[in-house]
């Protein structure tokens, strides 16, 4: 049985910069067949709170830790 996925949003915090503030994230939810495990994959972050400057951030969502950037306005993974 091939694994579900469904587009989700749910609230997040960004931590960095001497800066948080709350945001929406879109995520896609992967439910495992047979098994009550899922998991979140293509976090996409949207409407935070207030404006951020550019830098290196920490996105808390669903118990995780995700590193983040912000380069000219746009949300990154921190591999980038």
């Amino acid at each position: 049985m091939a694994s579900m996925k469904e587009t989700v949003s749910f609230s997040g915090i960004l931590r960095g910069e001497g800066h948080e503030a709350i945001c929406t994230v879109y995520a896609t939810k992967v439910s495992l067949p047979g098994t009550s495990a899922v998991k979140y994959a293509n976090h996409s972050i949207e409407k935070v709170s207030k404006t951020l400057p550019d830098g290196t951030y920490k996105l808390s969502v669903h118990g995780d830790t995700i590193p983040v950037k912000r380069r000219e306005g746009l949300w990154l993974s921190a591999e980038f």
